[in-house]
């Protein structure tokens, strides 16, 4: 008897088991079609999932209200649900209660999604107070992309320095910051600010940001503060190259070629020119750069910007020789200061050469601290264009006094 009367309470149980996994199953199905009338379908076969009741509160407006609430009464530890439950709160104005749900979601879930939810509903409030902590605690759990967070705050305020102090101590968010401030802001002292902030702890993944930082100090000519950058990098070994006021004849940089150009900062670079074909930089050192003949009338071909001190004479040394080219080449060595003064003058042109060493000297302007050192090819006039190549052996840059 016992052994028949288990059998059967095991069969019951079967039973209940599979009774209630067609529910389930049936329930699930019917609220894969997201509207209403299939929603409330499937509450009505599992009246206990509070996600088909979240379901309905988004599929039918009108009972919106009551469905959440029933969700958070069935599940009261789901942030997403609270999350619902303050849009639906702040759709009808109740501004208190979606606070409050947000705040309750935020306590449930500590990753990023809903302390940004907050700070974005303080933002549309435009409750300056309890944004800035808040956008704080977003920006020191995000993740990826956070760009729309720094436009949201500067949409909220002109200020710099109160933006800045909402900034956590991330790496990875000061790093967007600080490409946020270069390229969208153009602020670049705080700019500068946030560079100092992000160089206390050295990591080779701040190099990219900091080199295009550097690029658009050089570009507003605001030399020293550019080159705090490059020599900050250079210490701590973050590019391959000694910091520029080490030693004066290193004044110039990578001027051996053997280096590939980081196309950054105050090394060498190149840009692509139809009808010139550059060799790598390399274990040979040398540098040839060779023209088809097809090449533009005139073009840059090779520029680095370069660090000086006003009103002090220098010294340029140049090794090189040609290959093919005869007359004048319409090759120049030109030293651009921030008002387009060539500090070169006439002496930059390139004669023909089997193997040769110039040296040409300038002096800086009074208030010169960078300079753009270029090499360009012109047409002369009454030639064709030149076909053949020049090779750079060797090039230095140093005091004169």
């Amino acid at each position: 008897m016992l052994s028949r009367l288990a059998s059967a309470c095991a069969g019951i149980l079967f039973c209940y088991g599979a009774y209630w996994s067609l529910r389930t199953g049936y329930s699930e199905y019917l609220a894969q079609d997201h509207s209403q009338l299939a929603i409330e379908s499937a509450i009505r076969w599992r009246p206990d999932n509070p996600e088909y009741f979240s379901h309905l509160a988004i599929a039918d407006p009108a009972s919106a209200a009551s469905a959440i609430r029933r969700a958070v009464e069935l599940n009261p530890r789901d942030a997403g649900i609270w999350i619902e439950y303050s849009r639906i709160a702040e759709e009808r104005s109740n501004f208190d209660q979606a606070e409050a749900c947000l705040l309750e979601a935020v306590r449930l879930d500590r990753t990023f999604a809903p302390r940004w939810l907050l700070s974005e509903f303080y933002f549309r409030r435009r409750d300056t107070e309890h944004f800035w902590p808040a956008m704080k605690a977003a920006l020191a759990t995000s993740y990826d992309d956070v760009t729309p967070l720094f436009e949201s705050c500067w949409a909220l305020t002109s200020d710099g320095a109160v933006v800045s102090q909402a900034m956590p101590d991330r790496a990875d968010v000061l790093r967007q910051y600080l490409d946020f401030l270069v390229r969208d802001r153009n602020h670049l002292d705080l700019a500068m600010a946030t560079a100092e902030r992000l160089n206390r702890k050295p990591d080779p993944e701040n190099t990219p940001s900091l080199l295009r930082f550097c690029d658009r100090l050089l570009e507003e000519r605001k030399g020293l503060e550019a080159q705090a950058i490059w020599n900050w990098l250079a210490t701590h070994g973050m590019v391959p190259y000694p910091a520029l006021d080490r030693k004066p004849e290193q004044a110039l940089t990578n001027g051996t070629f053997r280096r590939p150009f980081l196309e950054h900062g105050f090394d060498w670079r190149m840009p692509a020119v139809e009808g010139v074909l550059a060799s790598p930089a390399g274990a040979d050192s040398f540098l040839r750069l060779t023209f088809s003949g097809n090449q533009p009338e005139s073009c840059e071909i090779l520029s680095q910007w370069v660090s000086l001190a006003a009103g002090r004479k220098y010294r340029l040394a140049l090794q090189y020789e040609t290959s093919g080219l005869e007359g004048e080449t319409g090759i120049n060595w030109r030293l651009l200061d921030g008002d387009g003064t060539n500090l070169l003058a006439e002496s930059g042109g390139v004669p023909p050469s089997e193997g040769t060493e110039r040296t040409l000297q300038f002096l800086a302007g009074p208030r010169t601290h960078i300079a753009r050192l270029t090499l360009d090819y012109t047409r002369a006039l009454g030639t064709t264009r030149i076909s053949g190549s020049i090779s750079l052996r060797r090039m230095s840059l140093e005091s004169a006094e």
